[in-house]
């Protein structure tokens, strides 16, 4: 590896560096909490690991596809009921626009986890750490 050092000192030097701006208060206190409450709150259900350590996350984006079709969905009322047919007559529009680059999304993405998952498999056998240090 680089100057970068090990993976787990990366890992504490970047720990290190978000205390320091949470006590400088440059990063308000809570705000990691506060993106992560978020992300759930908007994530695709594949995008949420099961269990912990870097295997799971790994697992996780091996999951993960992206997906071309909007959400039908809508809220109550007129104004969700306009927006709800909206969204039907949009979306095969919209999947047909972009299924081209959600193909190249997704090769690529597949690829990506490959590699991630061929470097915690060799750590493993290189009786590395086997996850993320929590």
């Amino acid at each position: 590896m680089g100057h970068g050092g090990s993976y787990e000192e990366v890992v504490e030097r970047a720990r290190a560096a978000a205390a320091a701006k949470r006590l400088s208060g440059e990063v308000p206190e809570g705000t990691g909490a506060a993106l992560d409450r978020l992300f759930l709150e908007v994530a695709p259900g594949g995008a949420r690991p099961e269990g912990e350590g870097l295997e799971a996350v790994v697992d996780m984006l091996g999951r993960y596809r992206y997906d071309p079709s909007i959400a039908l969905a809508s809220g109550p009322g007129l104004r969700g009921m306009v927006a709800g047919l909206a969204k039907r007559a949009l979306r095969p529009v919209t999947v047909w626009t972009l299924r081209h680059l959600t193909d190249q999304l997704n090769a690529y993405h597949l690829a990506e986890t490959e590699v991630l998952r061929a470097i915690v498999q060799t750590r493993e056998a290189e009786g590395g750490d086997r996850g993320v240090p929590g």
